[in-house]
């Protein structure tokens, strides 16, 4: 969701990232956290409003993001054929 931010700067906001994925703003705010702390993502501050806070990937999320779209390539071509099949797509 940070890579694929929706004016693409890949970074986001808590509330940017809670409501595309429809949770309350304090579960994000602990799985960003954890995510942090695992070295996923980097806090940085906003210059023009120092109440906001944007997430980005960090060179290991990167790495991490890269491997799991490769090594989820098969499935992906499944899932796109099946809804291929669905009448009317």
């Amino acid at each position: 969701m940070i890579k694929g931010a929706t004016d693409g700067s890949q970074r986001s906001t808590v509330t940017a990232l809670s409501e595309r994925l429809q949770l309350a703003q304090s579960t994000v705010t602990e799985l960003a956290a954890r995510a942090e702390n695992a070295g996923l993502v980097a806090r940085n501050p906003s210059t023009a409003d120092g109440r906001v806070v944007y997430f980005s990937l960090t060179p290991e999320g990167e790495r991490r993001l890269e491997a799991l779209v490769h090594d989820l390539r098969t499935e992906r071509r499944t899932l796109a054929a099946m809804v291929r099949a669905f009448p009317g797509s």
